[in-house]
């Protein structure tokens, strides 16, 4: 089933936790722990889905440099979001992660960081990226902190009971969306083996 709907096109995967609730684990330093946590805050402030930190293992886990770093950095990626679902659109697990090294080069202020950090999570939770400007989902995030737009997507992937939205089947599945700094703001949507890449694009000279 679709969530989709024909008559209001709304900015969201088709998968999503069972309910409106998740667990995250920080593993990162003092101040990207202080920015993720500015995130969630503001998301949880919105009342449409709860985040909650935890110290061990969580459903969301949010990630210093990863192994891949150099690869990210080519793509001019400054936060990527790996979103393990199954077949039944449950997810799995996801794992966050922002990428210092560009939103460094690209001078992003610790506020901007925050908004990419709330893009990320917004990912997390299902949404997928928004054609408006004025959405922290927009393909070029940089600027824009959640909007009244994004936190009604996240109460409309939400609004089912989890018996009428998830399907009965098993197999697992990973999805990565990526946040692109570059100086265009073009999207590019990539697919590969059986991972999905969504990439934003921040607009603008940023360098």
């Amino acid at each position: 089933m679709s969530r989709r709907s024909p008559t209001r096109p709304t900015p969201v995967n088709p998968w999503r936790f069972e309910t409106a609730q998740a667990t995250v684990q920080i593993k990162t330093g003092a101040y990207y722990t202080s920015v993720w946590e500015r995130a969630i805050n503001v998301w949880n402030s919105k009342r449409v889905f709860k985040f909650t930190i935890v110290k061990g293992p969580a459903q969301i886990t949010i990630v210093p440099a990863q192994s891949d770093e150099n690869s990210l950095i080519a793509k001019d990626y400054v936060g990527v979001a790996y979103v393990d679902h199954d077949a039944t659109k449950r997810i799995i697990s996801v794992r966050l992660h922002l990428v210092h090294t560009l939103l460094k080069k690209y001078a992003y202020t610790t506020s901007q960081r925050v908004n990419v950090a709330e893009h990320e999570l917004g990912h997390a939770m299902g949404l997928a990226h928004n054609p408006i400007k004025q959405s922290v989902m927009y393909k070029s995030t940089r600027y824009v902190s959640v909007q009244p737009v994004d936190v009604a997507n996240v109460r409309y992937l939400y609004s089912l009971p989890p018996a009428q939205y998830f399907i009965n089947t098993a197999q697992t599945s990973s999805t990565v969306n990526a946040n692109k700094d570059i100086v265009t703001d073009s999207w590019m949507k990539v697919i590969f083996n059986s991972h999905e890449r969504e990439s934003e694009r921040v607009a603008g000279t940023v360098h």
